[in-house]
């Protein structure tokens, strides 16, 4: 059931208490789009130096909106008294570490919550300077004195309308004027339905996730729960999830796992690890599994981190690419169950000055069309450039890293440009690495929105995934250390909000959530459009949150990839009109990429197959979820 954003959002402010501080939550009352609406002009400011007495010149590369005759503004930083000349020297600061890009926003403005003195009966510039060089404070209130604008200070109470970076601003004002429909939300506005619990697990559950298996057309996903104690699938039957572990004869007990068609019979099979020795579960005719080991050789003697799969060779078979604490390894499945290795690096490893090696990820990083590769370190990287199924350039390190301790990901496209981001939470903290591209990626976490002060390290599962069913990536993260779980949803453009509405410890639901969970996961487990929550406690109880539908069905187009096909990852794009609804990574056996709508209508599906030229499809959702395997005439 959809409920008013609009009167959430108040009830929220009523109860954490709006405040103009540097983490003010969001504003219902003066939105960007109230912000665009209200402004006289808008113009798009490139700054070009900044003298010791605080006078910045920076030059109008675009209006907007409105007009202006001036092609340079004069912005005096350091006009205020002398008590509050650390704000503009903070502006000073920002400009000379490399913050060249600004948007001043000048009008009357009417609204709450602006940080505005003296009523709604002046004219005000409001100045947006945010990157990656920015901390929390990034807009900056002006008056204008003849040709100049003299600062009057810092407006943290403005971060209730957008916090976040101002390319990603840039990008949304440019949305809400070429659209008339354009939306920036203030909640998630939407809520859990009534939870049960489904288990209780006696050992360590080491991760859950939703999967195809192929058993239900329309994609309704099973889930799969990876435990010391031994794995367990679950199906939704008759109103709850239902242990059919033994009914598939599922008998592995996986440490690390991966999910492909090793055999090409069609068929899910499932590659686990238990801490000593790899086997192979492969699927039967039947649905039931068949467990025999595989023999790899010299491949695993290091041990095993984390498993992925990785298409390899013309057709894209699939491959299980070996996190190690040195060269990750690539192994060849064959049918018989055996398997050929080689480590992705041949001679000297250079990542041995990089501290503790973490998971590696799969995904087509720089958009070519090819898979690559991040192995994460707790104080870097290293990327392989893919250059063709299988294939990797040597690796060269990057800036991206985990963090202390241990640490998990997910991948997503937060801000819809096309290009897969990450975000990774470790025992130290969280960080939202963006992707510039061709896998440049920058810590841009502290620029997008509450996520960057409400979620704490310590996590113990993330997932991406549109709860809401808008169009827009959302982000969950289930903790190992005394916390409930939370969901941020996506303002749109990498600002996020935290979706109180469905935070367990907000809504005063499931206490001993509040003691910490050993995993978590998104996924439509009911077959209803919309993302469900899955959370294992600390002491082993699991537990199903279904989420609450109007009608009884939400309105989503999923894009997913065949079986039979190439395994990937793939990237899977949407578009709703003009607006790009991002793209993600899939792998067959995912339930696909998840495009939520909140109205009937058509979204494009956009994507290229290693080898094969950028295809597209357009899906239809008029009743409920539509699922369509891209890689499938």
């Amino acid at each position: 059931m959809r409920i008013s954003n609009t009167s959430v959002a108040i009830a929220v402010l009523a109860l954490l208490g709006f405040c103009s501080t540097a983490q003010a939550v969001i504003n219902p009352g003066f939105t960007p789009l109230d912000l665009v609406e209200q402004s006289d002009a808008i113009l798009l400011l490139e700054f070009d130096k900044v003298n010791d007495e605080g006078q910045a010149v920076a030059t109008v590369k675009e209006v907007l909106k409105g007009e202006s005759e001036q092609k340079t503004l004069t912005l005096e930083l350091l006009a205020m008294p002398d008590a509050f000349a650390e704000q503009g020297k903070m502006v000073m600061k920002l400009i000379r570490d490399g913050q060249k890009q600004g948007l001043m926003f000048v009008g009357m403005y009417r609204g709450e919550g602006m940080g505005i003195d003296g009523g709604d009966e002046q004219t005000v510039g409001f100045l947006h300077l945010s990157g990656q060089f920015s901390g929390t404070s990034q807009w900056f209130n002006f008056e204008q004195y003849e040709q100049a604008w003299d600062m009057a200070k810092i407006n943290d109470p403005m971060l209730g309308t957008f916090a976040g970076s101002t390319d990603m601003l840039l990008r949304c004002v440019r949305y809400i004027l070429s659209d008339e429909a354009a939306t920036v939300p203030v909640t998630g506005g939407v809520e859990w339905d009534k939870e049960s619990q489904f288990a209780t697990f006696a050992g360590k559950v080491r991760d859950v996730r939703a999967l195809d298996l192929g058993a239900d057309a329309k994609g309704r996903a099973d889930l799969f729960v990876a435990a010391d104690d031994g794995d367990k699938l679950y199906r939704f039957s008759d109103g709850k999830l239902e242990d059919i572990t033994a009914k598939v004869k599922l008998t592995t007990k996986s440490a690390a796992y991966a999910w492909a068609d090793f055999n090409r019979d069609g068929k899910l099979d499932l590659a686990s690890w238990d801490g000593k020795a790899l086997t192979l579960a492969m699927q039967q005719a039947d649905g039931s599994f068949e467990a025999k080991p595989c023999t790899a050789g010299e491949a695993l003697k290091d041990g095993c981190l984390a498993l992925a799969v990785v298409g390899v060779g013309e057709k894209g078979d699939p491959a299980l690419l070996v996190s190690t604490k040195a060269s990750p390894i690539l192994l060849e499945v064959k049918a018989d169950g055996s398997a050929t290795g080689k480590p992705l690096v041949e001679k000297d490893f250079p990542g041995k000055d990089l501290e503790e090696a973490g998971k590696c990820l799969v995904a087509d990083f720089n958009n070519d069309g090819v898979a690559d590769i991040v192995q994460l370190f707790a104080r870097g990287s290293l990327f392989y450039k893919g250059t063709g199924p299988g294939v990797f350039d040597a690796p060269v390190k990057r800036q991206i890293f985990a963090g202390q301790g241990r640490s998990v990901a997910c991948l997503g496209d937060w801000d819809a440009d096309g290009l897969v981001d990450i975000f990774v939470t470790s025992e130290d903290r969280n960080r939202l690495w963006h992707n510039f591209g061709d896998a440049n990626f920058v810590d841009m976490l502290n620029v997008s929105g509450e996520i960057s002060y409400h979620a704490q390290g310590g996590g113990c599962s993330a997932t991406t995934g549109d709860f809401n069913n808008d169009g827009r990536q959302d982000i969950f993260v289930a903790y190992s250390i005394t916390m409930a779980p939370q969901l941020y949803f996506n303002r749109g453009f990498r600002s996020f909000g935290q979706a109180y509405e469905v935070d367990l410890a907000q809504q005063r639901r499931l206490p001993q959530a509040g003691d910490g969970q050993q995993a978590g996961c998104l996924g439509d487990f009911n077959g209803d459009g919309a993302l469900d929550m899955v959370i294992v406690l600390a002491k082993g109880e699991a537990w199903l949150f279904p989420r609450k539908v109007e009608d009884g069905q939400a309105l989503a187009v999923i894009g997913g990839l065949a079986v039979d096909g190439p395994a990937g990852p793939v990237n899977i794009a949407g578009w709703r009109d003009k607006r790009p609804l991002g793209a993600m990574p899939v792998r067959p056996g995912d339930p696909g990429a998840f495009f939520g709508m909140d109205e009937p209508g058509p979204i494009v599906l956009k994507w290229q197959l290693p080898g094969g030229k950028a295809e597209q499809k357009e899906v239809v959702a008029e009743q409920g979820p539509v699922r369509v395997l891209v890689n499938k005439k």
